[in-house]
């Protein structure tokens, strides 16, 4: 049987350079801030469509940048700055670590919309130009040593088959990312490649030797990296740079505690509830208890906690207010979200 290239395999869009700039040019309209006199005089269509994009913007249209997400972009914007062509390994590599759910893909797509931005500036028209500063994979679960070199071909439709050597798949890959002009290299979900053993130093000597031959400035983000790069060829790589470890909320003391009030006052800002921000104080505790801490989590809640007061309003007369039956649906899903589905015997 003939093997099939990757030319009748699709990538999911999301490794693709089509669906990388699909997600920095996505742009969430941002609500109005209506007075309930206004509100109260839309139709019924136009009420249900401002629910509608506050709901959406609440969802994915804003970030809040965290302290450990702008160190991050200062350092990559520093190594790209300083970033030396013809000194062969000597460009700078970052690890974005820690546990899921606490903003890691959602700083590393801030750090491509930004480099994106900034190529813009200089180069006027990049894109028609068919530069690609910017190439983001994700890794998928099981994936092999060849997994980053394939994702790289993936990102940019090359035809390839998996059975071409490695160091075939690995010099087609630096090729069309030298001739696209690439400066900067995402691998997000890098955890998914088995990292111990042999295959975890060839995965890494992969990276080693694309960065060589192509000068390209690299961050590798996964959940607890620092705890599974430890053999010899992990440490000269992550030798070249730094580890950026983005952590949960801690609630020790009573400046974390404020912090995290904060963060939640800030989300409360972004619901654009007509009656004005709902005071959220008096439920942080319960939040992070929820939550363990987490960014992520805690939009989710906060979210299904907004759709559904918005959904279970009696009338558009009545005061939005979040309650403790809200919160307690968007905890509900959250939970129901997050927990493994059995599979049926077979």
């Amino acid at each position: 049987m003939t093997e099939p290239s990757t030319a009748q395999i699709t990538p999911a869009i999301k490794n693709t350079l089509i669906g990388m700039r699909r997600q920095i040019d996505r742009v969430v309209a941002e609500p109005g801030k209506l007075t309930r006199a206004v509100y109260e005089t839309l139709t019924t269509a136009g009420q249900l469509a401002h629910d509608e994009s506050r709901v959406r913007w609440f969802g994915s249209g804003f970030t809040l940048r965290s302290e450990a997400t702008t160190e991050l972009l200062r350092s990559v914007r520093g190594y790209l700055a300083m970033r030396d062509m013809d000194a062969v390994g000597s460009q700078g590599v970052c690890v974005l670590t820690g546990p899921a759910n606490v903003g890691k893909s959602t700083t590393l797509l801030q750090l491509a919309k930004e480099v994106e931005a900034r190529t813009e500036r200089r180069h006027p028209g990049f894109r028609d130009d068919g530069r690609v500063p910017v190439v983001s994979i994700e890794m998928l679960p099981g994936a092999t040593p060849k997994g980053v070199a394939t994702s790289i071909l993936d990102f940019f439709g090359v035809p390839h088959r998996q059975r071409d050597a490695h160091q075939v798949l690995i010099r087609q890959a630096a090729e069309v990312m030298a001739l696209r002009r690439t400066s900067l290299l995402i691998v997000d979900e890098f955890h998914a490649v088995q990292l111990d053993g042999r295959r975890g130093d060839d995965a890494i000597n992969t990276v080693k030797a694309i960065i060589n031959n192509t000068g390209v400035v690299t961050v590798l983000a996964g959940i607890d990296l620092d705890l599974q790069l430890g053999s010899h060829a992990a440490e000269q790589l992550m030798a070249r740079g730094e580890t950026h470890r983005h952590a949960p909320f801690d609630y020790a003391s009573e400046s974390s505690r404020q912090s995290w009030t904060r963060l939640v006052d800030a989300f409360a800002k972004q619901m654009y509830l007509i009656d004005g921000p709902p005071d959220l104080s008096p439920y942080a505790d319960a939040l992070h208890s929820l939550t363990e801490g987490r960014i992520g989590a805690l939009r989710r809640i906060l979210g299904f906690a907004l759709l559904t007061m918005l959904e279970e309003k009696p009338s558009p007369a009545d005061p939005e207010t979040l309650l403790e039956e809200h919160m307690g649906a968007g905890s509900r899903r959250l939970v129901a979200a997050q927990k493994p589905r059995k599979r049926k015997a077979a």
